[in-house]
């Protein structure tokens, strides 16, 4: 019923997707507001992350996890009926408070996975619950080319409040527990959590291995050029290279339906050959595929590209959790995964903020072109510094 709930949310949100900075420019933001109103929301689902990954460890992951589901559906009310950029921030806001469930949505599926499948398994997270997202940019495009960017993506909106709510009822009837002997929430021992969770993270950073350092400083790297491309990609394509809307839907069609094919075989060759050579490879494909989206000037040149792209993806999201999870024991996870979160959305909202900024004041290409030497130096982490462990932890 998790992935069932991933497949509900995922086909709402991937109509969002290619055209959300849009719409919130049609609401009178720049390409820097919108960089900072993702900042902004970047900042509090850090901040919320913090308490989220204690209460996952001590009180459990399900009733978070039902509860907060709700408040992230329901905020999709904010989008439906903002008349400006500042009530659109105010749902940014709300959900991102909300998502303090995402500790406990990743314990939970660190948990459920046995290690010698796990790359497999966090391929099949990553990849079945997308089967019906194909269709959902091309379903968006259909949308905003008849009814324009405003009201078409308030029509989106209401479609994933509906499809959201089904998901979070389904979580309310069938998710389960799987933290042993979890202790009642109380409003005493809440006001405690922040205090206590700062703590005992940073007691849990003390014990990282070394090599769990590194891979968090490689991907906090590109943590920090993803919202290049997912806050301003959309307005790099349909204003830059003139792409239409029923286009851009096909090209985001595309890397979906390319991380849908090769996803489960990828997760399953990153349990056989090893997480290490897959973030490698990863990399490899990255960096010469972001040069090559900068030079892009067709629908044809951009299919490439995305589609390379959902490569890259599908190596890079499996492997570095099921690494993560290889070297970190159990009983800590909740906290460890949970600090290792917060600090990958930190680098995000930085990334926001500087991408709007050099979008808007240097040029367009200027955030694409500042991934190029990021990613070549995440790669030599990887070469260099992060090892896989002898034993794979429980």
């Amino acid at each position: 019923m998790l992935l069932l709930s991933y497949l509900l949310f995922n086909f709402g949100y991937a109509m969002t997707t290619p055209f959300e900075s849009p719409f919130i420019e049609s609401l009178g933001a720049t390409p820097a507001v919108i960089g900072v109103i993702g900042a902004v929301g970047s900042i509090i689902l850090f901040l919320v992350r913090i308490p989220g990954s204690y209460m996952a460890d001590k009180h459990g992951r399900r009733q978070i996890i039902v509860t907060m589901t709700y408040g992230v559906v329901l905020a999709n009310i904010f989008f439906i009926l903002a008349y400006n950029w500042i009530f659109y921030a105010l749902g940014v806001v709300i959900t991102n408070v909300c998502l303090i469930y995402q500790s406990a949505l990743e314990a939970i599926e660190a948990d459920s996975l046995p290690p010698e499948k796990r790359g497999f398994g966090y391929a099949a997270f990553r990849v079945l619950p997308f089967l019906p997202s194909i269709f959902s940019p091309l379903i968006a495009g259909a949308i905003i080319s008849r009814f324009s960017i405003d009201p078409g993506m308030r029509i989106i909106y209401a479609i994933v409040l509906t499809v959201g709510l089904v998901a979070a009822l389904l979580r309310h009837a069938f998710l389960k527990e799987t933290l042993k002997e979890p202790k009642a929430i109380s409003v005493k021992e809440l006001k405690l959590a922040l205090k206590d969770s700062v703590r005992e993270i940073f007691a849990s950073w003390a014990l990282m291995p070394r090599s769990l350092v590194f891979l968090l400083l490689s991907t906090l790297i590109v943590a920090f050029t993803d919202p290049f491309f997912y806050r301003f990609g959309s307005l790099y394509v349909l204003q830059v290279v003139g792409l239409s809307e029923m286009e851009w839907s096909a090209v985001n069609a595309i890397n979906l339906m390319i991380m849908l094919t090769v996803g489960l075989f990828f997760g399953k060759a990153i349990d056989v050959f090893g997480r290490k050579k897959a973030l490698i490879l990863a990399h490899l494909i990255f960096t010469p595929t972001t040069v090559f989206f900068i030079l892009s000037k067709s629908f044809f040149m951009l299919g490439i590209v995305y589609a390379f792209f959902a490569i890259a993806s599908v190596l890079f999201g499996p492997a570095t959790a099921a690494l993560q999870a290889d070297i970190v024991p159990k009983k800590m996870r909740g906290r460890i995964m949970g600090s290792t979160g917060a600090l990958f959305i930190l680098a995000t909202a930085f990334g926001s903020f500087v991408g709007g900024i050099l979008y808007e004041k240097i040029g367009p290409t200027a955030p694409f072109l500042l991934c190029v030497p990021l990613d070549v130096a995440a790669l030599l982490i990887v070469l260099f510094k992060v090892k896989e462990p002898d034993k794979k932890e429980a």
